[in-house]
């Protein structure tokens, strides 16, 4: 059943392409285990990935969201007057409102992934065919002033900021922990070279990088019935 497929970590986890090795669950006595019983996965296209090793999601036709959480990677700067080409020196924080925009950019990215597939269907409550899904963007840096203020000459960086995605998936009613995954990423279109800084550009390329974490969710789903355990393990 493709249905058994519905889950967002695992797709992530699992993710990969016709040019790069399968993913493998490690097993045997030189796995890598994590303290609650997930084991590493190989070859993912995601930095790091773990998940129990006899997973079976056959029984589950639907998931759930929990809202999404924002950390900083340090405690951020207030307002400052000024940014240096090409670099920030700091960590600014994000405006209420835009903390709120964040958190539901990233929510919308999911769940629109999702919306054009009549095998999967979102709720907001537990149930025996649901997982529970939690997604926490962590180590946030914000490299350029968020404050809005006195108006100020065009400004380039090359680097928006950088953002950590953590994504784990439980059984929704009896809280069971079936896979964790993370990556860590840049959402700057072109890092490396200078772009502008404007709130239309900052917003479109935030926008990019959730709808490229929520496709793979979505778009590699498959994937999942080609794992293999690594028989070297």
């Amino acid at each position: 059943m493709r249905s058994s497929l519905v889950t967002l970590v695992v797709a992530v986890v699992l993710a990969g392409c016709a040019t790069t090795p399968r993913p493998t669950i490690q097993t045997g006595p030189d796995a890598e285990v994590t303290v609650d019983g997930l084991h590493r996965v190989d070859n993912s296209i995601v930095a790091v990935g773990y998940m129990k090793p006899d997973i079976d999601l056959r029984g589950y036709t639907a998931i759930m969201l929990d809202p999404v959480t924002v950390a900083y990677q340090k405690d951020p700067q207030g307002r400052r007057s000024a940014i240096v080409a090409g670099a920030s020196p700091g960590n600014f924080a994000l405006t209420p409102s835009q903390m709120g925009n964040l958190k539901s950019a990233f929510q919308q990215a999911v769940v629109e992934a999702f919306a054009e597939s009549d095998e999967y269907r979102i709720v907001d409550t537990p149930g025996p065919d649901v997982l529970r899904i939690s997604a926490d963007l962590i180590d946030l840096i914000v490299r350029i002033p968020t404050q809005t203020g006195a108006a100020r000459s065009r400004a380039f960086v090359s680097s928006y900021g950088v953002v950590t995605l953590v994504v784990e998936v439980r059984d929704s009613e009896s809280g069971e922990i079936l896979a964790r995954a993370a990556d860590r990423m840049d959402p700057t279109r072109d890092t490396g070279n200078l772009v502008e800084v404007s709130t239309t550009f900052v917003r479109s390329d935030v926008r990019r990088l959730f709808g490229y974490w929520a496709g793979i969710m979505r778009e590699r789903l498959d994937d999942l019935r080609e794992v293999e355990r690594d028989p070297g393990q």
